[in-house]
Formats: structure tokens, C-alpha cells, sequence
């Protein structure tokens, strides 16, 4: 299994749709929208590098409003209170 998180930035305005198409993406498993230099977070799934390429390229950047996006692939979880 592949984790990344994507940042992105949006066209002001844009937020509320961009965030129920990205809702319809399966691989997307968490979309937070933030305050600074990007406006969401995207934390996504797929199950090998070349299948994130694809999601990355053919859905996410797809969608109408999305100005930039920053993939980083997870490499390791070092510390998660949540498990």
C-alpha cells in the first residue's frame, strides 16, 4: 500500500466544490482544508506508485480550481498516537 499526502492550492472560492469532488475520489481518504501557503491537505492511498501517478495526474489535478499540487509519498510512520 501507498500513502501520500498532497497539498494543494485553490482558486479562492472554489473551496466547498473542490472539497465534494475530491469526496468522490476513492483513493482520497481525508481532505482538510488549511490556512497558509496551501488551502487543502489530502491524505490518499493506492496500492502501487504508478497507480498514485495516475490518481495524481488524472483525477486530483482534473478537478476545476486546483492551482498547484505538492505530492509526498509517506515513507515510514514514526510515531501514531492513533494506533
Amino acid at each position: 500500500m501507498i500513502e501520500a499526502i498532497v497539498l494543494l492550492c485553490v482558486i479562492p472560492g472554489k473551496e466547498q466544490k473542490i472539497n465534494e469532488e475530491f469526496m468522490k475520489i476513492e483513493e482520497v481518504k481525508s481532505c482538510r482544508q488549511t490556512f497558509g501557503e496551501y488551502d487543502f491537505i489530502l491524505d490518499v492511498h493506492t496500492e502501487k506508485v504508478k497507480n498514485l501517478g495516475s490518481l495524481i495526474s488524472k483525477k486530483i489535478r482534473h478537478v476545476e480550481g486546483i492551482t498547484k499540487t505538492v505530492t509526498l509519498i509517506i515513507s515510514d510512520t514514526l510515531n501514531n498516537k492513533e494506533e
